[in-house]
């Protein structure tokens, strides 16, 4: 969470692709980000964890904790626009439509005053860690591409294993059926000398 417009800028600028940006509607508030690793599915965040973020966003509005009631947008930081002409810590969204809102969320202090209590002040180095996180990510990317590429190969020899089996199959029961009609063959003329031989023998006994 940024301090003031300034470090609400920086963390626009150093956001982790799937960091979670909360903000409070139509009013002015602290940039307050959400960081949940292997995060795919923005409604994969759990209701209690939404809530939670909602209570620190409000509470981190000047003009949002005084109020009752304030709804909460919250978006993927990758879905935030960011333009040259607009104000330091102003940004907007590139679809609209990816974001999800909250209404009416109100200050709960069973919620916020223990989440107070865990509260820590640290001043990173954004850019080193986003430049960190950046590459990960593409060797991440790289690594899945590889490992597609050997997937795609087994397949294609498996698939090549597979059709030679079933060309060996083909031609051993090819040869069966060969030989069965070699040996169909083969009997029907021993069929045919057997008459011949009766004759023979009869021929002999007269």
């Amino acid at each position: 969470m940024g301090k003031d417009k300034f470090e609400n800028e920086n963390l626009i600028k150093y956001s982790f692709p799937n960091d979670i940006w909360f903000h409070v509607e139509h009013l002015s508030s602290a940039h307050v980000y959400l960081r949940l690793e292997g995060l795919e599915n923005i409604d994969d965040i759990p209701e209690e964890l939404v809530q939670e973020m909602c209570q620190i966003t409000k509470a981190n509005s000047i003009e949002g904790s005084k109020k009752k009631e304030v709804g909460i947008v919250y978006t993927f930081a990758s879905n935030l626009l960011k333009e040259e002409d607009m104000e330091v810590g102003a940004v907007y969204f590139k679809a609209p439509k990816a974001k999800r809102y909250i209404k009416r969320v109100s200050k709960d202090k069973e919620i916020l005053n223990p989440l107070r209590k865990t509260k820590v002040e640290s001043y990173p180095d954004l850019k080193e860690e986003y430049t960190s996180k950046i590459a990960d990510m593409k060797k991440e990317a790289q690594l899945k591409k590889t490992e597609a590429k050997l997937e795609e190969k087994k397949k294609e020899l498996t698939a090549k294993e597979v059709a030679k089996q079933k060309q060996k199959e083909k031609k051993e029961k090819a040869k069966q059926i060969e030989e069965f009609f070699k040996k169909e063959s083969h009997d029907d003329d021993e069929e045919e000398k057997e008459p011949e031989k009766e004759e023979d023998a009869l021929d002999d006994f007269w």
